[in-house]
């Protein structure tokens, strides 16, 4: 698997996890995709973003192509639930899900919130069964350096397929990715940076 990445815009009926810390371009790669499927003229994508800071402005050059995004902003994890519950329903086998910062209403603290986590990737896993294009989720490790929490590991092994861990590489022009299919190691490579600052080979 040369270009991992590449292979997950590949994928079918898999749900997939961006981790890493803030500014490792897990948003960026994010945004990549809905440039690229609106240019190959996809059918709707529904973007879930739960900060309210998804940089949309960066599509203003194909502006023209955006009434094929919908975009989602929940304000508190119960939101996040209800809204999954609704898209599951809705969608179709060729619409794209895309969920930026998946963990940001969570409390640790909170069992009502711990138990909702579990639900929004349940229904997560089931909605990817359903469409065609690769569910993805980003989430930002606020535990300790590049770490999930334990327990929000624990549920991203048992309920995602896929795990990329984005990471600042040495030269500020690359990122690094490593690839781990559940939490076994597959791969790592460097992508660089474009000017338009997205990842290139993608």
């Amino acid at each position: 698997m040369d270009n991992p990445l590449l292979s997950l815009l590949q994928g079918q009926n898999i749900a997939v996890q961006l981790y890493g810390l803030p500014g490792t371009y897990k948003t960026a790669f994010l945004l990549q995709i809905i440039y690229k499927s609106l240019k190959e003229g996809s059918n709707p994508i529904y973007l879930i973003d739960t900060s309210g800071n998804f940089p949309i402005v960066r599509l203003k050059p194909i502006k023209h192509l955006l009434q094929n995004i919908i975009v989602f902003q929940p304000k508190t994890i119960e939101e996040e639930a209800l809204l999954l519950d609704d898209l599951s329903i809705q969608l179709s086998q060729d619409t794209i899900l895309l969920l930026d910062d998946v963990f940001r209403h969570t409390n640790l603290e909170n069992k009502t919130n711990l138990h909702l986590n579990s639900y929004i990737l349940a229904q997560i896993k089931a909605i990817s069964r359903k469409v065609k294009f690769p569910v993805i989720l980003t989430n930002q490790a606020r535990s300790f350096d590049n770490a999930i929490h334990p327990f929000l590991q624990n549920l991203t092994l048992y309920y995602l397929d896929w795990h990329f861990l984005f990471e600042k590489s040495p030269d500020p022009n690359q990122i690094r990715v490593t690839f781990f299919d559940q939490d076994r190691f597959i791969s790592q490579r460097e992508h660089k940076i474009s000017s338009a600052g997205f990842l290139c080979d993608i």
